[in-house]
């Protein structure tokens, strides 16, 4: 997919992937992987990242929402404030978990395969129990079956990467692989748009995750001998929670960056369509969908923009040897987009936002993944350390529909919730000067 990346900025890249004491002593199988993925791999990558974000990101933007409303149109914003935040939260303890299961997972089929086949396959079963529901505690209950298996899904689909994928080629892979987490709304929309009733609009989203299945079947992922298995004890996951923070530094900054720029994302975007209605008047009647209409054009612009540059950021990286620069490049344009909105609140304005905010956010996405990946603490701990990394992309999300409806009911409606997004996406470009091992 790119040229080899120059041994200067092999070393420029280099990362140190010491051991806590009292770990098992690395293998082959911990090592940084040295071979070049190929074409093939890319694709069904790209693919099953597709199915993956469709399912993460469409319900809580499209579907759950509206759900909600339709059946409590007075209580909608309370109702998916706590469907969303226990949801969510879910994932706080059930991440790093699954990632901590699938470092110990012994079969035939290697460490990340099956929980990348199970959290597919399991994930549609929840997203056709979702669309069956009448109620908002059934709603809530479905959305929590989302969350949960989407996140055993995402215990395999997060760590395969720094498992097969070498560090000069992480940068342009995760730019590919950033193309389905900024296409899925887009996509996941249009699927919403052209299904009839929510049972349809859930089994279309569904559908998508015979790529997920169909990735895990192809994918290479070798086997952990069962004599390198550490026990798994309850005590050490807890433990886990406390991250050394003193001894990788270089991991909690890359952390509290990626905290702060996803929600300083959430922030500007999980409301957008209470701010269509609420603010610019595009409402839903059973003859005009005018809301969701305008949110898939809001989606696309924003998709777009996102795609234009995320391959190219990814790539970029790789050759110059730096990611820093720009990943607070990224943050900077991000923060630009949510002012924009917060001086003038315009149907025009939010096009021009959202556009800006793509172009942000394509930068930031693909880069912040290779970099997160070469902070590391061990290589025998991939997958509990990118369950936690995951984790920065999934709390935040948690934390906006409390944050939003204190900022928009006491500190001054959309504008304060926007101008919060700003300094959020600026708390971020500062934290990435912190880290030291990476350029």
């Amino acid at each position: 997919m790119s040229s080899p990346v120059r041994p200067s900025v092999e070393r420029a890249l280099s990362v140190d992937t010491s051991h806590d004491p009292g770990t098992v002593p690395p293998s082959a199988s911990d090592a940084e992987p040295t071979a070049r993925v190929r074409a093939p791999w890319i694709t069904g990558f790209v693919f099953a990242g597709l199915g993956w974000q469709v399912a993460s990101q469409v319900p809580s933007t499209f579907t759950v929402p509206q759900q909600i409303k339709d059946i409590d149109p007075a209580g909608h914003v309370a109702d998916f404030a706590w469907v969303n935040t226990i949801g969510t939260l879910s994932i706080l303890f059930l991440g790093p978990l699954f990632g901590m299961l699938s470092d110990r997972t012994v079969s035939r089929f290697g460490r990340r395969r099956p929980w990348i086949a199970f959290g597919g396959l399991a994930a549609a079963a929840a997203l056709v129990f979702s669309g069956m529901q009448k109620t908002v505690w059934g709603v809530g209950v479905g959305y929590l079956l989302q969350t949960v298996f989407v996140a055993a899904l995402a215990a395999g689909m997060v760590t395969i990467v720094p498992d097969r994928v070498p560090i000069g080629q992480r940068g342009v892979v995760l730019g590919w692989g950033g193309v389905p987490q900024a296409a899925a709304l887009i996509v996941g929309g249009v699927l919403v748009s052209l299904s009839k009733g929510y049972v349809g609009q859930y089994a279309a989203l569904a559908a998508l995750m015979v790529f997920v299945v169909l990735f895990a079947w192809r994918v290479g992922d070798p086997p952990l001998p069962r004599e390198r298995r550490e026990a798994f004890s309850f005590q050490a996951y807890l433990a886990n929670y406390r991250i050394q923070v003193r001894q990788f530094p270089d991991f909690g900054w890359a952390l509290a960056t990626r905290f702060l720029m996803v929600l300083g994302y959430g922030l500007g975007t999980l409301y957008t369509p209470y701010f269509l209605d609420d603010v610019l008047g595009f409402k839903n009647t059973p003859n005009d969908k005018s809301n969701d209409s305008h949110l898939l054009i809001v989606v696309a612009v924003n998709s777009v923009s996102t795609v234009a540059l995320v391959v190219v950021a990814g790539w970029l990286s790789d050759r110059w040897g730096r990611r820093k620069p720009l990943v607070c490049g990224g943050s900077a344009v991000m923060a630009v987009a949510a002012a924009m909105l917060a001086v003038h609140q315009s149907w025009g304005m939010m096009l021009a936002a959202g556009a800006v905010l793509g172009l942000g956010y394509g930068v930031y996405l693909s880069v912040d993944g290779a970099l997160v990946t070469q902070t590391l603490p061990s290589g025998t701990d991939r997958g509990r350390d990118m369950g936690f990394a995951n984790l920065m992309t999934i709390i935040p999300f948690a934390l906006v529909p409390p944050i939003a409806a204190l900022l928009i009911k006491f500190a001054g409606g959309y504008s304060a919730l926007f101008w919060a997004s700003a300094v959020a996406s600026v708390a971020g470009a500062g934290c990435i000067y912190r880290i030291r091992g990476v350029r």
